[in-house]
């Protein structure tokens, strides 16, 4: 199967100062069809060329791992605020004439899921070749205590070289938690996944490392995926 061509682009960044807690992303998840691959390719790249041409900050992940394999495409648009969503979401008419001819490409399998997402964190990743991202289920009662560990977390992976993002799903999801691993590289994310599975403080919590137990007390875990991101040629 022919691949999409995947490379680094700064899809999880922004090139505008923002204001803490107030990133905002929509999501849209598509399975292509097999006989379609390279007609999709062509089209999510001009996805992102009119995302630069009309200032919308559209990315294209390819994932590689997951449920889905790598026919599973997702697209972000990523906004300041709800009130910079509301303002200029797909506001050009270069995007009416892009849709009227996605859609009538046949390149998607299936109806797309889509929800939207609010980031927890500080800030975003900053320009990542490869990103995984694991999905959680708070617990009743323990959304304020799976932060916590969200955050308890995220001061362990990025000891050992990961940028971390966190985001909370919202309209269109089902209210899960998304713990973002970001590397600048396959090469780094290896070095980082090691450092950590050698960790004392890893070795603590998961006394079976490299074998992984997400047992916890909080939230479920509900799955995970890994994915690239789409370079324009």
């Amino acid at each position: 199967m022919k691949k999409l061509q995947i490379a680094i682009i700064s899809i999880f960044c922004l090139s505008v100062s923002i204001n803490l807690y107030s990133i905002e992303a929509d999501v849209w998840v598509y399975e292509i069809n097999v006989e379609k691959i390279m007609e999709a390719e062509d089209l999510f790249k001009e996805a992102i060329k009119i995302g630069q041409e009309t200032g919308q900050n559209v990315g294209i992940g390819i994932q590689q791992i997951g449920k889905g394999g790598d026919l599973i495409v997702r697209w972000y648009d990523f906004y300041e605020s709800p009130v910079q969503r509301a303002s200029t979401r797909y506001s050009s008419p270069k995007w009416d004439e892009y849709n009227q001819k996605f859609y009538a490409s046949e390149v998607i399998k299936s109806n797309p899921r889509n929800y939207q997402m609010t980031l927890i964190d500080d800030e975003m990743c900053n320009g990542p070749e490869t990103v995984q991202v694991w999905v959680w289920k708070p617990r009743q009662g323990k959304f304020n205590e799976a932060i916590e560990s969200f955050k308890q977390s995220q001061s362990l992976f990025e000891a050992h070289g990961f940028e971390i993002d966190m985001w909370q799903e919202g309209l269109g999801g089902q209210d899960n938690l998304q713990f973002v691993m970001c590397s600048e590289s396959i090469k780094a994310e290896a070095k980082s996944i090691e450092s950590l599975f050698n960790s004392d403080e890893w070795k603590a919590g998961q006394p079976l490392s490299p074998l992984y137990n997400s047992d916890n007390d909080n939230s479920k875990l509900l799955g995970s995926f890994q994915m690239f991101s789409l370079q324009l040629d």
